[in-house]
């Protein structure tokens, strides 16, 4: 949701600058830069950031199936299926359900622990220079800010936060930080409101995780290979949502007429009405945000939270994303082959390449 919104520059200035597109899009970085980090420790070799929300809520407690897909606002199939990845990766295991023998009970296992320390620290890496940027008074009003608006939006939710503070203290001897808690759930909360805002009997078959690739893509057109750079993934990726969203007619594909190799994806008719329908939520959102904190505080807010974007804005462009790609596939090139073999496959990276743009 957050990429449909932040990079339409072209359909209505508004939506790319606003303040809960902003929120969501540096609540993505952190959580995607943080995964990375952990990606590069070879005992996580298979990751998803979708997996962040069932490792934090069974941080706080042991939960059955149904009740975490209650509390994820997902049915109990969609839950199922993450829950059944988690157990083959060893992160959770499941046990009878003393209170009912009929269902059972999810845990974080050792290795999930070890995965929560090690992505408390890795998310604090990545949110240490954003908070230095703006120094220690500015952060600490923006937690009280955040607070706020966190109570306005669920009375339920400064509690609830402080809760999963003290348990992943507690069970991992690793104390996250407060904005790392904050963040994310205040992101979801808005992304839910911006949903339930947008006609579900109209747009009921564009599944979650397809918006982002959505987002990319414009009127005139992106190719395949760009937003591939641009999200960090393969082309053949984006590529099948590219196939599902021409299915469902959210978007059209051509043959790039410079370049017939490379494949256009564009926003159908139906792709542009679903984003008209989005950035009017978005006004609504942003309304309820400063009605919430009042003018002096949502410009705070929002001038903050723009800073963020602006230090991570670097990280979207293609050649960002490129040298990221290089930089880790080099690491682990040198961890499997070592220096020497490192260097042997340089000089033969040259020598083939040599001529060649």
């Amino acid at each position: 949701m957050s990429s449909l919104l932040h990079l339409h520059r072209s359909d209505r200035p508004h939506a790319n600058q606003s303040l809960p597109a902003r929120l969501m899009a540096v609540t993505h970085f952190v959580q995607k830069q943080a995964m990375d980090r952990l990606l590069q420790n070879r005992r996580y070799a298979k990751l998803s950031l979708a997996y962040t929300p069932y490792i934090v809520l069974l941080a706080e407690r042991d939960r059955s199936p149904g009740e975490l897909a209650e509390q994820l606002g997902i049915s109990k199939q969609a839950c199922s299926k993450v829950v059944q990845e988690l157990e083959v990766l060893g992160l959770i295991r499941r046990r009878v359900n003393p209170q009912d023998s009929r269902s059972s009970m999810l845990s974080l296992s050792a290795k999930g622990l070890e995965l929560l320390r090690d992505g408390v620290a890795a998310v604090d890496a990545v949110q240490l220079p954003l908070l230095t940027a703006i120094g220690e008074p500015r952060a600490q009003r923006l937690l009280e800010v955040l607070d706020r608006l966190c109570m306005a939006m669920s009375v339920e939710l400064p509690a609830r936060v402080s809760a999963v503070e003290t348990a992943i203290a507690s069970r991992t001897g690793a104390q996250p930080t407060r904005l790392a808690v904050l963040l994310p759930w205040l992101s979801l909360l808005v992304r839910r409101r911006l949903m339930a805002s947008v006609s579900q009997q109209r747009f009921s078959d564009l599944r979650p995780g397809v918006g982002q690739l959505l987002g990319m893509i414009s009127e005139e057109g992106k190719r395949l290979q760009y937003i591939a750079n641009l999200l960090g993934v393969s082309k053949q990726a984006v590529a099948t949502t590219a196939m599902e969203l021409e299915q469902l007619g959210y978007a059209t594909r051509r043959e790039d007429p410079e370049d017939r190799r490379q494949i256009i994806v564009s926003l159908s008719a139906r792709g542009r009405s679903l984003l008209r329908e989005v950035v009017a939520s978005v006004d609504d959102v942003e309304a309820a945000i400063r009605t919430a904190l009042g003018d002096a505080d949502y410009r705070f807010l929002d001038d903050t939270i723009a800073a963020f974007y602006g230090q991570i804005t670097v990280q979207y462009d293609s050649a960002g994303a490129l040298r990221a790609r290089i930089q880790q596939l080099s690491e682990q090139l040198v961890d499997e082959l070592g220096a020497t073999g490192a260097r042997a496959l340089a000089q033969q990276l040259i020598s083939m390449t040599r001529g060649k743009r």
